[in-house]
């Protein structure tokens, strides 16, 4: 037997068109049907029942005996009246009519349902053992002791903050650090009033995609691109100017001369192929956003990680009032904190700051007063030395296997920074999707350009397979490449 009910949600028409006791008992059964009420339920006594309902005893009486006469519940001695198991798939006397159907609710026909995020792939049917998944960092790096120090400190010090609600752009002090990390490590000047703390990258897209496009608008996008902004247009009914890249990075001379709200970039590391988006065509793009009256969206979703040459100064650190720059501590720390930040011009910053307050008011408090405590003491700067050495050793385990593999025939993309390679196998041989089958079958999961990006289908995207490196150490980097080297001879 499970919990005894002591009401029902049951509502009793008093226009006279059906008597109270097929009311009740219909209402009961719609219940059980449903799977609210479930076999050994315990039902509201007679005298409850009664009480609840304002009826009479013989009204509750004559319902209880339509239910159980259609095998829906069953009495005991002294013990009341219980659900029966299995009675809700019994025919029903003539006497016990259903309601008729019911429309759907309202909601079921909205106007603009949801697109999948574009985020994350969907999980194998197959054990995984090595998973190569792109933008996901190493957990074991993440600094746990600290994290749990710091916020044992400010619960004990500051724990009153939590029954507050943070300002909707952020805290004070965690905008006063990151101006000054920017500054630092970014050269970027900017002010704390420019900086809005989001959940994670996403989020901001999400803001910006709502206060600048409206149904019909264009917004140019990277292809291969991030799927994640490509339904975001599709969601708000907007359309995406899909512009091809190369090995410069995104192809300028085919931007269109138009008018266009929005266009959305990953200039420092381009995802997924992870080309770097040339110092001239940086100018380019810039001189092209000022003539058409373009935002530009600057995405350095893995900038912090360059490995072997010294980063290009940021578009917004080349045209402050025409990009907004947007960074995240979802690849340092992990995505789990959901916390990022997005560097506005001064006129949006008003805007975005009034749409984040309506969507949830603001980021939880506790995560930014640590987030700020660990860049003030200079923390987050050596974790992030430390994780650039880590990378860096797990990328060479990564190239190494695939040349033990492929030898000079494939060709690697984006090694020069962020957290995962493209590879272009050899036009030659078993496209992406077949290697990456094969690869699945030992253990080892790989993703072809379709799975982790939008794209265009232009020729040699089929032979293209992104390797997420930072969270397999460089042996489990090594045992993978042994996996994929015996599945593929």
């Amino acid at each position: 037997m499970r919990n005894r009910l002591l009401s029902l949600p049951i509502q009793l028409a008093h226009d006279g068109g059906e008597p109270y006791k097929q009311q009740i008992a219909r209402a009961i059964e719609q219940l059980i049907v449903a799977g609210r009420l479930q076999a050994g339920d315990q039902l509201p006594s007679i005298s409850e029942l009664m009480a609840m309902l304002k009826v009479s005893k013989n009204t509750v009486l004559a319902a209880y005996e339509l239910l159980h006469s259609a095998g829906l519940i069953h009495s005991r001695p002294r013990g009341g009246f219980f659900v029966e198991a299995g009675g809700a798939c019994l025919a029903k006397p003539a006497e016990l009519a259903f309601m008729p159907p019911l429309p759907p609710p309202v909601y079921a026909g909205a106007a603009r349902p949801a697109r999948a995020p574009g985020v994350h792939a969907l999980p194998p049917a197959a054990p995984v053992r090595f998973d190569f998944k792109v933008g996901r960092p190493s957990p074991h790096a993440f600094p746990w002791q600290r994290w749990a120090t710091l916020s044992s400190q400010l619960l004990r010090h500051a724990g009153c903050a939590i029954g507050e609600y943070p300002p909707a752009e952020g805290l004070w002090g965690l905008r006063m650090q990151l101006a000054d990390y920017l500054a630092s490590a970014k050269a970027l000047a900017v002010e704390p009033e420019q900086i809005v703390i989001v959940a994670g990258s996403q989020e901001a897209l999400s803001l910006l995609v709502a206060n600048c496009l409206d149904d019909g608008a264009e917004a140019v996008m990277e292809t291969p691109g991030y799927t994640g902004f490509s339904h975001l247009l599709a969601q708000h009914r907007a359309r995406s100017v899909p512009i091809p890249v190369d090995a410069e990075g995104l192809r300028t001379e085919l931007l269109p001369e138009r008018a266009l709200p929005l266009a959305y970039v990953t200039p420092s590391h381009q995802y997924p192929l992870g080309h770097t988006l040339s110092l001239a065509r940086r100018r380019q793009l810039l001189e092209w956003a000022a003539r058409n009256g373009t935002l530009i969206v600057e995405d350095d979703y893995d900038g912090d990680f360059r490995y072997e040459s010294v980063p290009l100064p940021p578009l917004m650190a080349m045209d402050p009032s025409r990009v907004v720059y947007l960074g995240t501590f979802s690849k340092a720390l992990g995505p789990g904190l959901r916390l990022g930040y997005m560097v506005c011009p001064p006129a949006l910053v008003d805007d975005i700051a009034r749409r984040k307050a309506l969507l949830n008011n603001a980021c939880p408090w506790l995560e930014q007063a640590v987030m700020a405590r660990y860049l003030e003491s200079g923390e987050y700067s050596r974790h992030l030395h430390g994780l650039r050495k880590r990378y860096r050793s797990q990328r060479d385990a990564l190239l190494d296997g695939l040349h033990g593999i492929w030898q000079s025939a494939g060709r690697v993309g984006g090694d020069k920074a962020g957290m995962h390679i493209a590879f272009h196998l050899p036009g030659n041989g078993p496209c992406a999707a077949e290697v990456a089958q094969r690869a699945l079958a030992c253990g080892v999961r790989l993703y072809t350009l379709s799975e982790a990006a939008s794209g265009d289908g232009s020729a040699g995207h089929d032979h293209t397979l992104l390797f997420g490196y930072a969270a397999l150490g460089t042996d489990e980097i090594g045992q993978a490449m042994q996996r994929l080297s015996a599945a593929l001879n």
